[in-house]
C-alpha cells in the first residue's frame, strides 16, 4: 500500500482481493517540528495514540534538523503557502506573536475553554503562547525553564557566607561578592552576561532577569504590553545599569576577554563552575544537565559542591524573588482543513502523559502543574522541585517583530557601561534616543 498526498487529504492505495487497486480516502495531518531526540519521542507517541484513536487519520511526521534560528526561517518559508503550511507546528513560544500577526497561527482560546486539562496548566506559563499584540491565545506550552544564582557553596562557607545562602536584595548579592573577592583573590566573585558577543544571554539572562526585579516589572521598564508602547526614561532600567556598573568596576566579574568571549556561556558551565573559579553565576534551570554524566562536562561533585538562590527584587519587595522563561510549543496552522481534528492531536501532545516525557527528557520545567508534582519528574530533574517553584515569579520576553533589534540595543547599551566606561546617564539617554528612533514616536511613552 502508498499514500498519495492530495492536500489534508491522503489517498490510501490498496489491493483488492483480485489484486486491482482501489483508493480509501485518509485524511492527513502533517507535522513539522525541529529535530531532537525527547521531541521524537513525544510525538511519535503521541502519533500512535491518535491514530489508534482516529481512525482514518495518518500523522506525517515531519522532523527538521537544524539550529533554533535556521527552523524557524524554514518553517516561515513553509508558511508562506498553504500548500507547503504544515498543520501542526512546534512553535518556539518567543516567535508565537510575530507568527500570529502573520497569520500562520490559529487562535485557539475557544477551543481551549472546551479542554479539561487546560486549568492544570500554569497561568505564568500560558504566557508562553499568548501573543502580545491581541492577547490570544495561539500555543500550548509544552515546558519551560526558570533562572537562579548558582554558587557555589565550598567558597561560600570559606568566606563566611552561608552555605544556604540565599539574597534579599540586589545589595546581598553585592555583598557576598565582595566576601568572595576578599576570600578568594583568584576567584571571579559574580558572572551576568553584560556584552554583545552573549548575545541574547546578555538580555534575558543578564539586564531582563535584573529589571524584571525593579518596581513596575518589565511592564514599567521595557514594554507596556496594554498599549505596546516601548518605555524611555526607566528608572528601573538606569538601575539595573548601575547594577551593572557597580559589579564590573568592583572586579567582581569575569575578565574583559572573557567578556568579549561568544562562548562565554560554556567557558562558565563547563570549565569554570568545575573548577571552582566562579562563585555565582546567574544562569537556566538547563545547566545542570551538561555536568550528568551524559553531558559536555561531566561533573560527579556537582550536587554537592553548588546551590542555587532565587533571584531577589531589587529591594526585596512583593513578589520578593523573579526569573525570565522561554519554551517550546505546539500550535496549529489556519491553513489546516480541519481543526477540530488538529486540535485533538495538539491536546494528544499535550495531555499528560506525553508532557511528562517532555519535561523528564528535556530536562526543563513543567507547564503543567500535575507534571511539576510527578515522583517521575521530580526523581529525573535534580533541581527540578526548586526551578518548577519560580514559575510563579516569572516573565517572558516582549517577542514583538522589533524586539531582537531592541534587544540588540540593551547589549550594547550594557557593554557601554560596563567595559566602555560610558556612564550610566549617558549610556541610558542613549538607549532612549536609539529605542524612539527604532520604534518611532508613537510607539514609546515615557516611564511613570
Amino acid at each position: 500500500m502508498r499514500f498519495v498526498s492530495r492536500g489534508g487529504i491522503a489517498a490510501l492505495v490498496v489491493l483488492s482481493a483480485g489484486g486491482a487497486a482501489v483508493a480509501q480516502d485518509v485524511e492527513e495531518l502533517r507535522v513539522v517540528y525541529r529535530d531532537s531526540s525527547y521531541v521524537t519521542a513525544v510525538m511519535e507517541a503521541a502519533e500512535a495514540e491518535f491514530e489508534a484513536a482516529h481512525e482514518g487519520v495518518d500523522i506525517v511526521l515531519e522532523p527538521i534538523a537544524a539550529s533554533s534560528r535556521d527552523y524557524y526561517t524554514k518553517v516561515s518559508l513553509m508558511n508562506q503557502s498553504a500548500s507547503t503550511a504544515a498543520d501542526i507546528i512546534y512553535e518556539d513560544g518567543f516567535y508565537v506573536t510575530a507568527d500570529a500577526s502573520a497569520e500562520f497561527l490559529y487562535p485557539l482560546d475557544e477551543m481551549l475553554a472546551g479542554w479539561d486539562d487546560w486549568s492544570k496548566f500554569n497561568e505564568a506559563a500560558k504566557a508562553n503562547g499568548t501573543s502580545f499584540a491581541d492577547g490570544k491565545v495561539y500555543s500550548i506550552p509544552l515546558g519551560t525553564d526558570t533562572q537562579g544564582i548558582w554558587y557555589n557553596r565550598k567558597l561560600f562557607e570559606a568566606a563566611g557566607l552561608p552555605a544556604d545562602w540565599q539574597p534579599t536584595s540586589w545589595a546581598d548579592i553585592l555583598d557576598a561578592a565582595s566576601s568572595i573577592k576578599e576570600a578568594h583573590p583568584d576567584v571571579t566573585p559574580l558572572n551576568i552576561y553584560v556584552t554583545k558577543a552573549s548575545g541574547e544571554a546578555a538580555t534575558m539572562r543578564g539586564m531582563l532577569n535584573l529589571l524584571s526585579g525593579t518596581p513596575g516589572g518589565l511592564s514599567g521598564n521595557l514594554l507596556d504590553p496594554e498599549d505596546q508602547k516601548w518605555i524611555v526614561g526607566s528608572q528601573g532600567f538606569r538601575d539595573t545599569l548601575a547594577f551593572m556598573k557597580e559589579a564590573y568596576e568592583s572586579g567582581y566579574l569575569v575578565s574583559d576577554s572573557d567578556l568579549q568571549e561568544p562562548r562565554l556561556q560554556n567557558l562558565v558551565a563547563e570549565q569554570m563552575a568545575t573548577a571552582g573559579e566562579v562563585a555565582m553565576f546567574i544562569d537556566g534551570s538547563w545547566i545542570w544537565s551538561r555536568w550528568e554524566e551524559s553531558g559536555n562536562a561531566p561533573w560527579a561533585e556537582w550536587q554537592e559542591t553548588l546551590g542555587i538562590a532565587k533571584i531577589p527584587t531589587q529591594d526585596g519587595a512583593d513578589p520578593y524573588f523573579t526569573s525570565m522563561s522561554g519554551g517550546w510549543t505546539i500550535a496549529m496552522s489556519p491553513t489546516t482543513p480541519d481543526k477540530e481534528l488538529a486540535f485533538d492531536f495538539l491536546t494528544t501532545v499535550a495531555n499528560y502523559e506525553n508532557s511528562l516525557t517532555y519535561s523528564v527528557l528535556a530536562g526543563s520545567i513543567g507547564v503543567r502543574d500535575d507534571v511539576n508534582t510527578d515522583p517521575a519528574f521530580l526523581d529525573a530533574n535534580p533541581t527540578a522541585e526548586f526551578f518548577s517553584s519560580l514559575v510563579q515569579y516569572t516573565n517572558f520576553r516582549p517577542a514583538l517583530e522589533l524586539y531582537p533589534q531592541v534587544s540588540s540595543l540593551i547589549q550594547e547599551t550594557m557593554e557601554s557601561v560596563t567595559v566602555g566606561g560610558a556612564s550610566v546617564e549617558d549610556a541610558a539617554a542613549r538607549y532612549d534616543r536609539q529605542l524612539a528612533r527604532l520604534a518611532g514616536s508613537d510607539n514609546v511613552k515615557s516611564a511613570e
